[in-house]
């Protein structure tokens, strides 16, 4: 079978242990940006004054941006929902992602998610924009924050 580069047949479940522990399946991704991740550095380097260079491995904690509709009311409700049980305990509740890409055959499982930045309430412009969300992938020691294989 050959493979596309379809986004829209993605499927994207976010759990919070303690909110959602069977997970929702996020829809109504925003126009042109579904989610991304940033780029990291995965390693570092260095060249001496001599023309010698080295590289040292860097531990790294991916960011993604999870854009939603500002029809998507179902979906807010899941970052409303852990936001609040966040602040009614004070404290941090991590998630984990399963994000599965049938046009490339591919899933990534998502670790130790933190969620670190919210826009409150969409941009009221010509007509309401995306919501953002954004969450920091956290690494485990030996298991990095996101892995990937085929689907």
């Amino acid at each position: 079978m050959a493979l596309t580069i379809t986004a829209s047949n993605a499927v994207f479940i976010l759990s919070v242990p303690l909110v959602f522990p069977n997970g929702v399946q996020l829809q109504g991704f925003g126009v042109d940006d579904a989610f991304t991740t940033d780029v990291v550095e995965t390693t570092e380097t260095q060249v001496g004054v001599d023309g010698f260079g080295v590289a040292g491995y860097v531990p790294r904690s991916p960011r993604m941006t999870i854009r939603l509709l500002a029809s998507a009311d179902v979906d807010y409700s899941v970052f409303e929902t852990w936001i609040a049980q966040q602040d009614l305990i004070g404290d941090v509740l991590y998630c984990a992602a399963t994000i599965a890409l049938p046009s490339v055959g591919r899933k990534y499982t998502c670790y130790q998610g933190s969620l670190m930045g919210v826009s409150s309430i969409p941009d009221a412009r010509k007509v309401l924009a995306n919501r953002e969300f954004h969450i920091a992938w956290l690494p485990q020691g030996s298991i990095p924050a996101i892995t990937s294989g085929p689907l």
